[in-house]
């Protein structure tokens, strides 16, 4: 059975209790334990339940559920710049350190990001076990995020392939415009 940490779990639990009479309607009741035990950041807990935890809380919210994915992506990555996993999103989450964080918060899939160009790198994610539309935005969301913490601008994500529509892998290209940096001053110009 694959599974996903809790600090993935913990913000969409959170959201979830605070509405938590019709959060309790929506969900099965083999998930309501959620809504009272404590979510430790560092345990592991069935992937399946994190995709039906994310379907409960679109159906809460009123509006596209592509924008409420994208948010739980962008929010999930700028947890994780603030807390433990601050070192691997330095400079951008790089390519190595990027399949390091994934495999820290999942236990099925691969993840691997090549640099194509200065401005362009291709994200995979081979042998998730759960793949599905949900999952596939919140992570694009997620390297987005990651990218313009790291000051790239201009950001668009391709999708190449999806495991969803029966691909062996989910993935993307990311695009984004060269970051410019000032050009450095001396002391009195």
């Amino acid at each position: 059975m694959a599974k996903a940490k809790g600090t993935i779990l913990v913000g969409i639990v959170k959201y979830l209790r605070k509405h938590r009479e019709p959060a309790l309607r929506l969900l099965p009741p083999d998930l309501h334990h959620y809504l009272s035990e404590k979510i430790f950041l560092s345990a592991w807990y069935p992937e399946e339940d994190l995709l039906r935890l994310i379907r409960a809380r679109l159906r809460l919210h009123e509006g596209p559920a592509d924008e409420v994915l994208e948010a739980m992506g962008r929010m999930t990555v700028q947890g994780h710049a603030e807390g433990v996993y601050a070192h691997l999103l330095e400079g951008g989450g790089r390519g190595a350190a990027t399949g390091a964080l994934w495999s820290s918060q999942h236990d099925s899939g691969t993840l691997t990001v090549e640099r194509e160009s200065a401005t362009t790198s291709r994200l995979e994610l081979v042998g998730y076990a759960h793949p599905s539309r949900e999952m596939c935005r919140i992570v694009e969301a997620y390297v987005g995020e990651t990218l313009r913490l790291a000051g790239r601008a201009g950001i668009t994500a391709e999708k190449l392939s999806c495991a969803v529509r029966g691909d062996p892998q989910c993935t993307w290209r990311f695009t984004w415009i060269a970051r410019v940096e000032a050009p450095a001053t001396k002391p009195g110009d």
